[in-house]
C-alpha cells in the first residue's frame, strides 16, 4: 500500500515539474516580436562591445606611453593596431565558444544536450 503511495506521490511530482519546465521554456523562448531567439543580438553585441573596448585600451596605451616617451605618434598608431588585433582575436573566441560564458560553440553543446546526442 506504501508503495502505491509513492508512486502516485512520485507522478504527482513529475507532472507538477513538467509543468514548471513548460513554463520556463516560455519565458526563454524565442522573441516575441521577431520569433526568433535573440541571443544572436546579444552575441552581436558582445563582440562589438570587445572589439572597440580593445581599440580604446590600445588607444589609450599608446597615448600615454607616447606623452611619456615623446614619440608621437609612433606607439599611438602601434597600440592602436595591437588593440584592433586582440579585439579581433577575442571577437574569434567569442564567436567559437572558447569562452563559457557564450558564444557559438556553447549554443551548438546545449542544442546537442537537448537533442539527446
Amino acid at each position: 500500500m506504501s508503495d502505491d503511495k509513492d508512486r502516485a506521490s512520485l507522478e504527482e511530482l513529475e507532472s507538477k515539474l513538467a509543468a514548471v519546465a513548460g513554463k520556463r521554456e516560455e519565458t526563454r523562448g524565442p522573441n516575441r516580436a521577431t520569433g526568433k531567439p535573440s541571443q544572436g543580438m546579444a552575441l552581436g553585441m558582445r563582440i562589438s562591445a570587445e572589439m572597440i573596448a580593445a581599440v580604446l585600451v590600445g588607444l589609450l596605451i599608446g597615448w600615454a606611453l607616447d606623452r611619456v616617451l615623446d614619440t608621437t605618434p609612433w606607439l599611438l598608431v602601434l597600440f592602436v593596431f595591437l588593440g584592433a588585433g586582440a579585439g579581433g582575436l577575442n571577437a574569434y573566441r567569442v564567436a567559437k565558444g572558447y569562452d563559457s560564458a557564450v558564444g557559438l560553440g556553447r549554443a551548438i553543446r546545449e542544442h546537442k544536450q537537448g537533442d539527446g546526442e
